[in-house]
């Protein structure tokens, strides 16, 4: 007889996951069924990013030297989804709403073509991360901008369109729904109900328990979320609580730095440099005036999640937005603590 499935529920979001560890293998399987690739080159001579002197275009942003030469550059995707612009404007055609797409849509590279993030030099790693919090704080003040999204997409499973390590900054006019506003308006929910943030209630739980946690230093917890929604997702969370990416002191740039490149090694140790997807959540910028108040969401946190492409979604979930997977979290842990 079949195990029974399990069904979680997330305390911030309301959303359910589903964990039924019947219909796979154990994660050193899954490990297992993961082909090594060739390792790249640190120079491509082909590649876009490896040559950005060929594109005078990419006025530079940011530059982050060590030495001679760039380690870390942010400047303006040559195909953006959003145009700087003055003013946001909206109007209407019929029944419906229209926006101009403004906003901002930044790519931030480091110099090296294999310079993925989990095998990246610890300082080069701590320069990224300053990059991400410069360009951040550059941008949140500006008057069309309601909310930043930072990413990386890694590999071509994952939406990746460039081998060249790199992220991207994407701030933009309104709040997004689904995903983002449920977490921020989940984590105010929460604090009205229990007068204290989610995901500090989330980081002192499984601090007792132990089973998730798969890395910590004295500033950032790696865990696999109760509620993952895929095997081996993993969370980077502040143990100081701070509401918006824009806080993070220069003292918590190496610590956080440590943290992202923890938890990428050991997706990479054990399953052979997997795709992921990377995501920096944070409240959404000072808007006065315009469509929030920063303060409405004062008691979110940021954090960061992980999310391998380790499977592929199918009709089921498609079709009613619940996730199944076949790993236990706290198998996930153990394995990623070990990797």
């Amino acid at each position: 007889m079949s195990k029974a499935s399990e069904l979680r529920q997330d305390p911030i979001t309301g959303k359910w996951v589903v964990i039924a560890t019947g219909r796979a293998k154990r994660p050193l399987d899954q490990a297992r069924l993961q082909v090594a690739k060739p390792a790249p080159p640190a120079y491509l001579e082909n590649c876009p990013f490896c040559n950005l002197a060929q594109f005078p275009q990419r006025a530079p942003t940011l530059v982050s030297p060590r030495g001679k030469g760039w380690r870390v550059m942010a400047f303006p995707n040559k195909f953006p989804a959003f145009v700087p612009a003055d003013r946001v404007t909206a109007r209407k055609m019929g029944l419906y709403t229209v926006m101009d797409g403004v906003g901002f849509h930044e790519v931030i590279v480091v110099r090296p073509h294999n310079g993925f993030l989990a095998r990246l030099e610890k300082f080069d790693l701590v320069r990224c991360v300053e990059a991400w919090r410069a360009r951040y704080r550059a941008l949140m003040t500006k008057p069309s901008v309601a909310y930043i999204q930072l990413i990386e997409n890694h590999g071509r499973e994952s939406g990746g369109s460039q081998e060249h390590s790199h992220l991207q900054l994407f701030a933009i006019p309104v709040l997004p729904s689904d995903e983002v506003l449920d977490l921020l308006k989940g984590a105010e929910a929460y604090y009205d109900e229990n007068g204290s943030c989610a995901y500090c209630d989330i980081l002192a739980f499984e601090r007792e328990q132990k089973t998730r946690i798969v890395w910590e230093n004295d500033r950032f917890t790696v865990l696999s979320p109760f509620t993952s929604r895929v095997p081996h997702e993993q969370w980077v969370l502040p143990r100081t609580h701070a509401a918006g990416f824009e806080a993070l002191a220069d003292e918590d740039l190496p610590a956080l730095a440590e943290a992202l490149q923890e938890a990428l090694a050991r997706l990479d140790r054990g399953f052979k440099d997997p795709p992921y997807n990377l995501y920096i959540y944070s409240a959404p910028c000072d808007t006065e005036g315009f469509i929030c108040e920063k303060d409405e969401f004062q008691h979110f946190h940021w954090h960061v999640q992980i999310l391998p492409r380790l499977n592929i979604w199918g009709g089921f979930e498609l079709a009613t937005g619940l996730e199944i997977h076949s790993v236990l979290p706290e198998e996930c842990a153990a394995f990623l603590r070990s990797a």
